[in-house]
């Protein structure tokens, strides 16, 4: 739907002689009407084009999703302003990087037409070449690679760059999904953002895991754990400031003192990667003082569960009573239902958990010979040793402090809590986030209004995803698959470097990303820069010319997001779908992403597999349950260009019933598995128990690393990119011009560095070299730089071969922050 609206028309001349006159009697003050001052000269007025507005919206991945109006002015992007939603504008929101748009749709980098690499990669020495001499080079050595090493030698990494339905990587049912499937190509998981959300899901079981937005003026106190929400989620702070103003206290918990934290109640400093231990202290405190919410553990957790010595649960089959009846697993296999044990006080005795009219938390006596402890009991054995004293001493929060957080918690009404991905970003962040999210429970802050977590704004989702991918070819044919899942340190450490997996073959020949900047956007830059020397072929589809697009043998132009019509999906911050309109025409011979996935597909003989169009496609994507009962169609959300999507309910968890087997919280599991193999060994141990906390690998102050290198860097998001786009905006750059790094004023003074001088930063991996700036805000031995710069604007270096990419034992995930290093000035 687009709107045209029609500029006044005046002549410079005019316009200054009016502004005078208007100074003169004072009337700019009361900004009067223009026509009833401005003064005729006789000129010609000036012919100002007509300028149309076009429904669009942010496509990158940093989780916002707003919805933008595109003005458009003789074929060109002018501006964008923010877009209003008819029914509420508390999501009328944009920030720089929407309103620097247009230059990112006409930046110099963009890359304007295919090219082929003809000197050494990474040198960015490139010919031009057509769009079919590209498409048929891929399409040959595919073929080639396939016959002769199957389908799997091709890998496709989904980046989230363009978080479209049709054209996007990252969402799993865009058009490049459904191409992997149909080729059977192998899928590189970035592993990026893993830890927190594979917390939730260890205990609270299938999400949503957040209150809706609206919900937030109902907190007495909002906890903001682990991120700077005024620079990384820019849509949603100020739902945070309104109910501050409207009486809720504002805390902030975080390593450094940065702009959310200027705008608290209650700033709490919090030394790097500590956050687990700070909630295990506070539980302690709980604990000691008696101010547990018993009912709700009892009502609404699994504490009640009874565990033998053998560290399995008890169940009525260990009582002598075989399952009667069965239930399906997730992996579709029928499997006995075997109830869980507890003990009723009210009877005295052992009985399954349904009928237990009050479970008991602790005492209970030995069952038919069988000694048992309960959850409960495990819980208060974890965390005795986190006395405030320790607490403090780890975590450098005062013993006081942690006092007051315990209080807050249990005494002082209802806290909703925005646990953020600082804690994601260390070795031992799913460590930390469980601990977190015991507090909660321990407290009973959640499943009401004013509790809970506050992690975004819930909406329609990716869609129905299994339908897009697996949907049958014109004639029939159902696609294979994804031939293989691979795990970034896994396909970049070892499956690449050895041609094998797990001690089987398994050769990689050709690389295929697309919407993503993998060499700077992904930890240990060494490593993936080795990684992109050892792959034969390598095909990089992009809107400039990044890192990576420097590596790539075929490169492939694609156009900018107002440049092709679209819907967006993928955001955690407003519940829309939103429709964006192609409101230019491709520059250069930049294609759609969606055209390119098509394009490589009719070359490979899968043109079979994409005989629809894109509103037939959509439908398919809109068909969820959800979205059939409440005829969702693409026409539906075109009609207004956006569509509110409110399916899940405003309170998670609401009532206290979770999304486990049991509908009760999780604090402990029998038989932990990782989410990923490599091989690795497991200490099992460590996975079982929610309140288990373990030091980071080189973020902890004890560990003896820190010798060697002494300080630790954030590596932060930026408030000018999201990730490294924006990249190549000028005009940003006046705000964040160049990398830095904050470092504290007496770290700064040992050193002997002063502001502006050249430092440089370095570790056994890498180094990179960037300017000081002191801060006191940051901690001592602790610096804080901005990571979504690219390896050309750093000094010397990049940030990125400082990081490490292995993984913890369980959990697959990018440390971004675990890193240690000593610094010297240069």
């Amino acid at each position: 739907m687009t709107q045209a609206k029609t500029e006044p028309k005046f002549s410079r001349r005019s316009f200054i002689k009016g502004a005078a006159a208007l100074t003169a009697t004072g009337a700019l003050a009361g900004c009067s009407p223009a026509a009833e001052t401005l003064a005729e000269t006789g000129e010609a007025p000036v012919e100002v084009p007509e300028t149309k507005i076009f429904a669009g919206a942010c496509r990158a991945q940093c989780g916002q999703g707003c919805y933008l109006n595109v003005h458009v002015r003789d074929g060109r992007v002018v501006r964008t302003t923010a877009g209003h939603f008819d029914d509420g504008s508390e999501f009328d929101r944009i920030c720089p990087k929407g309103l620097s748009q247009p230059a990112r749709v006409y930046s110099a980098e963009r890359l304007q037409y295919p090219m082929r690499r003809v000197g050494e990669r990474g040198k960015g020495e490139f010919e031009r070449i057509t769009w079919d001499e590209a498409i048929a080079e891929i399409a040959e050595k595919w073929k080639g690679y396939t016959a002769e090493f199957g389908p799997t030698s091709i890998a496709f990494f989904l980046g989230s760059g363009n978080t479209a339905t049709l054209g996007g990587g990252a969402p799993e049912g865009s058009l490049m999904a459904r191409l992997l499937n149909v080729m059977g190509a192998s899928r590189v998981l970035p592993d990026r953002d893993i830890a927190t959300p594979m917390a939730w899901a260890y205990m609270f079981g299938a999400g949503p895991y957040a209150n809706r937005c609206s919900d937030s003026i109902n907190a007495k106190h909002h906890v903001i754990w682990g991120g700077d929400i005024a620079v990384s989620d820019k849509q949603r702070a100020h739902f945070f400031l309104e109910a501050r103003d409207a009486g809720a206290e504002l805390v902030v918990i975080d390593i450094a003192y940065r702009t959310m934290a200027s705008k608290a109640d209650w700033f709490i400093p919090v030394h790097p990667a500590t956050d687990g231990a700070l909630a295990l202290g506070a539980i302690h405190e709980i604990f000691e003082q008696g101010w547990e919410a018993t009912d709700f553990l009892r009502d609404h957790t699994e504490a009640s569960l009874l565990i033998k010595e053998d560290g399995a649960f008890l169940r009525m089959s260990d009582l002598g009573v075989e399952p009667t009846e069965t239930t399906t697993n997730a992996q579709g296999k029928e499997v006995p239902v075997d109830p869980y044990v507890v003990w009723d006080e009210e009877t005295s005795s052992a009985v399954p958990l349904a009928q237990a009219k009050k479970p008991a938390l602790g005492g209970v006596p030995a069952i038919e010979g069988i000694a048992v402890r309960t959850e409960m009991e495990l819980i208060r054995e974890a965390v005795e040793p986190w006395t405030l004293e320790r607490t403090s001493e780890v975590t450098g929060v005062s013993a006081e402090d942690i006092k007051h957080l315990a209080h807050l918690y249990t005494q002082e009404g209802d806290v909703q809590t925005d646990m953020k991905f600082g804690l994601n970003h260390y070795n031992n962040g799913m460590y930390s986030s469980k601990c977190v999210n015991s507090l909660l429970l321990v407290s009973g802050q959640m499943g009401r209004s004013g509790s809970g977590l506050f992690t975004g704004e819930p909406n329609f989702g990716e869609g129905n995803v299994q339908a897009c991918i697996t949907m049958p070819s014109a004639s029939g044919e159902v696609p294979q698959g994804v031939g293989a899942i691979l795990n970034w340190t896994d396909f970049c450490n070892n499956i690449v470097p050895t041609g094998k997996k797990l001690g089987e073959d398994f050769p990689i020949k050709s690389f295929y990303a697309s919407c993503t900047n993998v060499v700077s956007n992904q930890t240990d830059q060494n490593k993936t820069l080795a990684l992109m020397n050892q792959i034969e072929f390598i095909v990089i589809q992009d809107m400039t010319m990044n890192d990576t697009a420097l590596y790539a043998d075929i490169l492939l132009p694609a156009c900018h997001w107002f440049e092709t019509a679209d819907l967006r999906v993928r955001y955690y911050t407003n519940p829309y779908l939103l429709w964006n309109e192609k409101a230019v025409e491709p520059l250069y011979e930049s294609k759609p992403d969606a055209e390119i996935y098509r394009m490589i597909a009719e070359a490979m003989g899968y043109g079979d597999f994409f005989q629809f169009t894109d509103d037939e496609y959509l439908n398919v994507v809109l068909s969820t349950p959800y979205g059939k009962e409440n005829g969702i169609t693409i026409d539906k959300i075109r009609e207004k260009n956006y569509l509110r999507c409110a399916n899940d309910p405003t309170i998670a968890f609401e009532g206290g019933i979770f999304g486990t087997a049991t509908g009760r919280a999780m604090f402990y599991r029998e038989a932990p598995m990782p989410d990923y193999n490599m091989g690795q060994e497991m200490d099992l141990e460590k996975e079982k128990l929610a309140v288990f906390w373990e030091p980071a690998r080189e973020a902890d102050l004890a560990n003896p690393l820190r010798e060697k290198f002494p300080f630790t860097i954030c590596c932060e998001h930026m408030r000018t990119r999201a990730h490294t786009q924006w990249y190549d905006v000028g005009y940003l750059k006046e705000f964040e011009a160049q990398p830095v790094c904050r470092i504290n004023p007496e770290d700064a003074a040992e050193l002997g560095i002063a502001e502006g001088d050249t430092i440089r930063l370095y570790n056994d991996r890498g180094s990179v070299t960037m300017l000081a700036t002191i801060n006191p805000g940051q901690q001592r031995k602790a610096v804080h730089c901005p990571r979504s710069f690219l390896t050309r604007e750093h000094i010397d270096g990049d940030l990125a071969r400082t990081t490490f990419n292995d993984y913890n034992q369980a959990c697959r995930n990018q440390s971004y922050f675990d890193c240690a290093v000593a610094i010297e000035k240069l």
